[in-house]
């Protein structure tokens, strides 16, 4: 069974991707702006944005999307990812299996980007050292061709395990874009009990990722903890700064420490 775009026209697919995609981005950018206005005693950073930093962010999302409408599109008219019957069952497997797969693929893509055969297609990304909602999708055509290989590589090669459920991907996708762009607000939502250790193997504090972007190394995983704490790139003191942040004082610098046991 194909994909139910495929019955579409080359533009109609484009037209509803970008829909989705846009549409997607818009929503989840204005929560994670609403969320760090609600939250202003648990700013992560107290540290001032670059000159022109949401402008040059913007260009960014744009090209992640140009990026990502093209790739999806083209995928789509191939028909080369296998749907079977929709069912429920298969739609909660198809998430469980992108949610996992996902997280092994990008620990290994973000990881190789920071060597230095591959750090310029990374770069842009990092130009934000203190994130907002738009740091998420702000990134080189190179970085979000990466992402690709997740988008539309990792469905493909599932598909070639067994049939997908298409409401359970176009599920996961927009879990995906909106964990990205709201996760990288400056500002700590996280309960006390959600950033502990047993529970960041499944999702991590805002913090955790925050502290990539301002130290540069470490904290390659996305959504949970459980790739950098298999492969040993977690950063131990990270609950501590967790910890000073929920307690309402902000990091002021980029190269702040906590306490280690």
């Amino acid at each position: 069974m194909g994909s139910p775009l495929a019955s579409l026209s080359t533009a109609q697919t484009a037209l509803v991707l970008t829909a989705f995609f846009a549409g997607l981005t818009v929503v989840s950018t204005a929560l994670g702006f609403a969320l760090e206005r609600a939250l202003p005693q648990r700013r992560i950073f107290a540290v001032p944005l670059f000159e022109g930093q949401h402008r040059f962010e913007l260009l960014g999302n744009a090209i992640f999307l140009a990026v990502t409408v093209t790739t999806l599109t083209a995928v789509s008219r191939a028909d080369v990812i296998a749907f079977g019957p929709p069912s429920l069952l298969r739609d909660a497997l198809t998430f469980q299996a992108m949610l996992v797969s996902f997280q092994v693929y990008y620990w290994f893509l973000h990881r190789a980007m920071h060597t230095r055969a591959l750090v310029r297609i990374h770069r842009w990304h990092h130009r934000s050292q203190v994130t907002t909602p738009l740091t998420g999708q702000s990134m080189s055509a190179g970085e979000a061709l990466g992402w690709m290989g997740a988008y539309a590589g990792l469905p493909w090669a599932l598909s070639h395990v067994a049939p997908l459920g298409f409401r359970g991907l176009v599920a996961y996708l927009a879990f995906n874009v909106f964990g990205n762009i709201v996760g990288h607000a400056n500002a700590e939502p996280t309960a006390p009990i959600a950033a502990s250790r047993a529970a960041t193997w499944f999702a991590n504090a805002f913090v955790y990722h925050a502290l990539h972007h301002a130290r540069w190394t470490g904290h390659y995983s996305f959504q949970a903890a459980f790739m950098d704490r298999v492969m040993g790139t977690e950063w131990n003191d990270w609950p501590a700064l967790y910890a000073r942040i929920a307690a309402g004082h902000p990091l002021t610098s980029l190269k702040e420490r906590g306490d280690t046991p």
